[in-house]
């Protein structure tokens, strides 16, 4: 095996869809790459996954993979505290005061201040992303003007049609199942000949029922005067969803036989995870290495405003003790973490002094900024040192990628979405192009 690099072409924090795209994109340019993932790794099957699966009392999203949801002492929930890289549970979503109170920081990884907790969670594990449905909508032309459009959020610098390549790159990777002609609407289009990858997953009987029921007869404007379409609307389609399940095999994966439970995990493994492209990344002509149980603790940020090293911790099991601490150096850094658990709250203890000392490592991240409202940046790297096969900006799934800052990165604004949220009397981070991020006092 070749030796590791002293300082990486790429370092990577998180392996879920960002993680593994931009990993299995800059292996192909036989590019160096590290990536910092805080779960535990790919595992050799899903065995494991289905077993703890169907066995699990409460078929939860979370809970076919690590770490475990209940303490297997006293049955209650695992003590967020006492885990290495915690991550939140629909089972901690539950009222005050009752079993999964929201609030009991003993029960609830994430640390919100509101009248209602955030409900969504998301994993830790080598692929990130696993309890998704597939569902992969493109974005419509509109969604690129929204304040020039609608005056709320910002333009992006780019446009629907710039991006039309990128899709199809994405829906290729993915395993995208869809019918071009049902997906022309509110002014998407495609290449002439474009088709996804495999036709679309069949309509289900409700489909069918609903779509015959509301069509059976021409509408009437007064009808649907109240969706306030400017031309009559006579016809309410009911379209398939693109999805990443394959409606016929597809890259030595069966096709999807409706076991249907997507959420948390197909038996067969027709739906797309990461941890696809993951195997592929480390199998490129470059150095592709995954270092799991691996949570980077500290981004370190030079005098030039610019990271110079990333700081982690590593651990053999999900309670014991830390194994390693050490960092890693490269020529351009992504942070692939999903927008809830953002690596970039390392800086987040230093300026909480009541939560200095024992156990701070753990905590990273786990109180909330505005996640839903955070500003996505990804980095182009670009010069000719690190030349890519295609841009960094221009790969990855809708929602998935977060942002990448290197030393000579052209950041790109993404659409964000908004919740309003309030986390212990925080308010929400804003942009800092000097410092990454920064969380407002």
């Amino acid at each position: 095996m070749a030796a590791e690099p002293k300082v990486w072409d790429v370092a990577i924090v998180g392996s879920g869809f960002a993680g593994a795209l931009i990993a299995n994109e800059l292996g192909k340019s036989r590019k160096n790459v590290i990536i910092l993932e805080a779960g535990a790794g790919v595992a050799p099957n899903i065995d494991a996954y289905m077993r703890r699966f169907y066995s699990a009392s409460a078929k939860v999203p979370e809970s076919p993979y690590t770490p475990e949801i209940f303490d297997p002492i006293d049955g209650g929930l695992s003590d967020p505290n006492k885990v290495n890289a915690g991550r939140p549970t629909v089972l901690s979503l539950n009222p005050k005061g009752r079993f999964g109170d929201w609030t009991d920081p003993k029960q609830a990884y994430l640390i919100q201040k509101g009248p209602r907790p955030f409900a969504s969670t998301f994993d830790r594990i080598a692929g990130g992303t696993s309890h998704w449905l597939g569902t992969c909508l493109r974005f419509v032309p509109n969604d690129f003007k929204m304040k020039s459009r609608y005056g709320q959020f910002v333009d992006w610098p780019i446009e629907y049609k710039d991006l039309i390549s990128s899709y199809a790159d994405a829906e290729a990777e993915l395993g995208v199942s869809a019918n071009v002609d049902e997906q022309k609407y509110c002014g998407i289009d495609f290449p002439p000949g474009y088709t996804y990858p495999m036709p679309k997953i069949p309509n289900s009987t409700t489909d069918q029922h609903v779509d015959a029921s509301l069509n059976r007869d021409p509408l009437k404007n007064e009808e649907t005067a109240f969706l306030g379409m400017g031309d009559p609307v006579t016809k309410i389609p009911v379209r398939g969803v693109p999805a990443a399940r394959n409606s016929e095999p597809y890259r030595n994966r069966r096709a999807c036989a409706g076991n249907t439970n997507c959420i948390p995990i197909c038996p067969i493994q027709a739906k797309y995870d990461p941890t696809i492209t993951l195997n592929d990344a480390m199998n490129t002509p470059g150095i592709v290495k995954l270092r799991e149980r691996t949570v980077a603790c500290d981004i370190v940020v030079g005098e030039n405003g610019l990271i110079s090293e990333i700081k982690y911790i590593r651990y053999k099991t999900e309670t014991g003790q830390r194994t390693e601490a050490g960092s890693v150096k490269a020529r351009a850094y992504v942070i692939a973490a999903s927008d809830r658990d953002p690596a970039t709250a390392a800086d987040v203890d230093k300026q909480r002094p009541h939560r200095a000392g024992r156990g701070q490592h753990k905590r990273h991240g786990r109180a909330k900024p505005d996640g839903s409202s955070l500003l996505c940046r990804l980095g182009h790297v670009s010069g000719a040192d690190l030349s890519l096969s295609r841009p960094v900006d221009h790969i990855g799934h809708r929602r998935s990628v977060r942002w990448a800052v290197s030393s000579r990165a052209r950041r790109v604004p993404c659409r964000h979405r908004q919740r309003r949220l309030e986390f212990r009397g925080r308010r929400r981070p804003q942009c800092d192009d000097a410092r990454l991020r920064q969380w407002s006092q």
